[in-house]
């Protein structure tokens, strides 16, 4: 048995799976509790009551999500080393910046180390500001990670947590490496002491299995990585829907996928059945990250929506939620009491739903101002999945398989999920002109996503045979190679490598591991070649894990 847990803004939503098969679920409002009470009181309503035929718990969180949103970030002290072509000032807008000495070149040679006295002053004057957080980045750290690894052993005993650049991403990107590892380390201290306490209510709710958290890609990992690397949890809620999508039975086909909430609507795009990734990793607050995820829009646009009308007829449905519907005793208009005046929802007073779109347009029949107001909801979700696609278009993106080169994403249905998805049913197939299919158990589709998706890693090899260096950056390995290194052997030594990280997660067998992103190049110096550059990526993709 599974219990997968799906927090959203609105409703926490919880199912106990069995073989596969929804066989208890449950929902809770979020609205004035914490993120722990919400998941506990959801465990108690779902665990069996024979709690070893429990196997895993499984679930997406907002927390990270919400304080970026929010702003209640840590503050972190930065450490970098830029090197030479870079103007490091460009960080000290976003986060706070020490820049230490020291170079590597692309090759990852060193060209010159750290002054361990300049890193004790940094060190000094981060802790005078009352920081406990900082993250180390070194350009070019991807290639070689002595610089990182040192500047850490002369911090370890002086902060409570230290993310390191090549940990968080092997991909080179030196600027959008800084900002995934400043993230990391703003939400490390806040995550640890969620994961502190849900543990603790687990364990007095005698639940004694392995715990995993949903990543940004659809995969998961186990709460122990988690805690090193909580930047991997943002936008969990959207590959939630993704994924509880493929677990509900998808056709191999172009589709959209929409997960209408309370306070808002992601987005997805499936291509032959299969989701998106973006490319280099997603943009957070306006900044360029590593953090790789399923590709996603969400937009403030949910059942609870707060709607106005203006003296040309025009709604404005959200972003801002002001609480719940009228029809359930709220104080203001929203798409959910339009669904109540057209008998889609059964749901509070038909009369106060009535006065809510009354207060929208006092000399329209209610139902009329209902259908203009459902037709102005799925206007705005299309106008939005049209540019999504033609963004896809512009550009090579990847799906979880492979490269997608550059053709037309043509969708021929739309799958809707979440709690108004039936009500919003037939208002979306008129709206797109497409069938639009609610699958069973459309209410809790997160929940069964985060509950079926399977352990995923990644792994870069950087290898250069002239200098017989190899590295691994999501291991911190650095080892010598012979000169007759070749491609073969970093499939070899990578497949090891993912093997490691997968027996570490906890996880006994492997599943298969997909090799991509091959590139072998001869490096010339004078007028011969001198050995070879050897770059190559593995992944164990996202997908649902066997029942």
């Amino acid at each position: 048995m599974i219990i997968g847990i799906d927090v959203g803004g609105t409703h926490a939503d919880g199912v106990l799976l069995d073989g596969g098969r929804p066989v208890a679920k449950h929902k809770v409002g979020v609205d004035r509790r914490s993120l722990g009470e919400v998941i506990i009181l959801l465990l108690q309503q779902l665990a069996p009551a024979d709690r070893s035929r429990l196997r895993r718990l499984q679930l997406s969180s907002t927390l990270c999500t919400n304080a970026i949103v929010t702003n209640t970030l840590d503050r972190v002290g930065m450490l970098l080393q830029s090197g030479p072509g870079l103007n490091p000032e460009f960080f000290q807008d976003s986060c706070r910046a020490w820049f230490l000495d020291g170079a590597i070149d692309h090759r990852g040679q060193i060209l010159r180390d750290p002054d361990p006295a300049a890193i004790t002053a940094a060190a000094a004057e981060i802790r005078r500001e009352g920081l406990d957080s900082v993250a180390i980045v070194t350009k070019f750290s991807h290639r070689n990670n002595r610089h990182e690894l040192s500047i850490a052993r002369q911090l370890t005993d002086r902060f409570a947590h230290i993310s390191l650049g090549h940990r968080i991403s092997g991909l080179p990107n030196f600027p959008r490496r800084v900002y995934s590892t400043w993230l990391n380390a703003a939400l490390m201290s806040r995550f640890n002491r969620f994961t502190d306490s849900l543990e603790m209510g687990i364990r007095h709710l005698g639940i004694n299995c392995p715990c995993y958290v949903l990543k940004a890609d659809g995969g998961t990992i186990p709460f122990a990585r988690a805690r090193e690397f909580p930047c991997e949890s943002i936008h969990s809620g959207p590959s939630a829907s993704v994924m509880g999508c493929l677990a509900l039975g998808v056709d191999q086909e172009d589709a959209v996928i929409l997960d209408i909430g309370g306070t808002t609507t992601d987005i997805a795009l499936l291509v032959d059945g299969s989701p998106l990734l973006e490319p280099y990793g997603i943009e957070i607050a306006g900044r360029p990250t590593l953090i790789r995820a399923l590709k996603s829009r969400s937009i403030g646009l949910g059942g609870d929506s707060r709607v106005s009308l203006d003296d040309n007829g025009v709604f404005t449905i959200g972003p801002e939620r002001q609480g719940t519907s009228m029809a359930e005793g709220g104080s203001a208009p929203t798409p959910t009491d339009a669904m109540v005046v057209l008998g889609k929802l059964s749901l509070g007073s038909a009369r106060q739903a009535a006065a809510a779109m009354l207060r929208l347009h006092p000399r329209q029949e209610p139902e009329y101002t209902a259908t203009l107001l459902l037709d102005a909801f799925v206007a705005r979700i299309r106008t939005t999945v049209e540019e999504m696609i033609e963004e896809v278009f512009a550009r090579p993106v990847y799906t979880v398989a492979a490269l997608l080169h550059r053709r037309r994403i043509t969708p021929r249905r739309l799958i809707a999920i979440g709690g108004p998805a039936k009500a919003m049913q037939e208002f979306i197939a008129d709206g797109f002109f497409l069938p639009c299919t609610v699958p069973d158990h459309y209410e809790v589709a997160n929940a069964i996503g985060a509950a079926r998706a399977r352990l995923t890693v990644q792994a870069t090899l950087y290898a250069d045979t002239g200098d017989g260096s190899l590295s691994i950056p999501e291991i911190s390995s650095l080892e010598s190679i012979p000169s007759r290194y070749t491609m073969a052997d970093a499939e070899k030594r990578l497949q090891k490598a993912i093997a490691l990280m997968v027996k570490e997660m906890g996880m006994a067998a492997c599943p298969d591991i997909d090799f991509h992103e091959r590139l072998e190049m001869n490096v010339v110096r004078g007028f011969s070649a001198s050995g070879k550059i050897l770059n190559l990526k593995a992944q164990i993709r996202p997908g649902l894990a066997a029942i």
